[in-house]
């Protein structure tokens, strides 16, 4: 059996991946492009153009659209200029939440039994990240998970390691200790509740979480958690 899941949790090139592995993003919704738009203002839909006024209407319909782009150019973009949480490098894939809800309070555990919700860690900016002993990918994260909890630990930041493995701490204690992971915060996500509770579409997948227990966003799939990039998105959260 141990042969069998390391078989299909293997990691690799991306068409070599089991599906459950594949973490690519959404595919863009089509749009027209800003050149596409400005051609259709300046020629009004000429091809149907005619004594009754369709170009007239083709070119409001047009500035119209122009409008209504424009003003959803950015979930982010507030009155006061705010252009939303930085996205570069390895923090491009990262969704931030259109409006954030309230974030699942279903029950984890810590290494003593103790059963816990994230409404033990409000008050501050929480990444929880769900991950598994099997999962390639989760593995190579977890030392720029360390990096990040011991630059940002605090009254302000927590990182949740969330573990989705079916036989817990049996597991998890082994691989803390094997990788020298002792100070990150592991917690065992019993019966893999939270996991369904946000819909994760596979492992990795982090989310971010508002001081007052909204989810902000997630990422899905690998990301080096302390890298300039990651910093910087979560450090836009922690100001606000």
């Amino acid at each position: 059996m141990e042969a069998l899941i390391l078989s299909i949790s293997a990691s690799g090139a991306v068409e070599k991946r089991p599906p459950h592995i594949r973490l690519d993003p959404p595919s863009a919704p089509c749009a027209l492009s800003r050149v596409d738009l400005s051609l259709m203002v300046r020629f009004g839909f000429r091809s149907g153009v005619k004594k009754n006024g369709a170009g007239s209407v083709g070119i409001a319909a047009s500035v119209a659209i122009m409008a209504i782009i424009g003003a959803d150019s950015s979930t982010y973009a507030k009155d006061n200029g705010d252009p939303g949480p930085p996205r570069s490098g390895w923090m491009e894939k990262f969704e931030p939440a259109a409006k954030p809800v309230p974030a699942p309070e279903t029950v984890f555990t810590d290494a003593k039994g103790t059963q816990l919700t994230l409404k033990n860690f409000r008050g501050r900016i929480v990444l929880v990240n769900l991950w598994a002993t099997w999962c390639g990918p989760c593995v190579r994260e977890m030392p720029s998970l360390l990096r990040l909890h011991e630059k940002l630990k605090g009254p302000d930041f927590v990182v949740i390691a969330l573990s989705e493995d079916r036989k817990g701490w049996e597991k998890i204690g082994p691989f803390r200790d094997k990788l020298n992971l002792q100070t990150l915060p592991f917690f065992h996500d019993v019966n893999s509740k939270m996991m369904f509770a946000t819909k994760a579409r596979g492992l990795p997948t982090t989310l971010l979480i508002s001081r007052d227990g909204r989810e902000l966003g997630r990422l899905a799939g690998l990301a080096e958690w302390d890298s300039d990039e990651a910093m910087a998105l979560i450090r836009y959260y922690m100001k606000k």
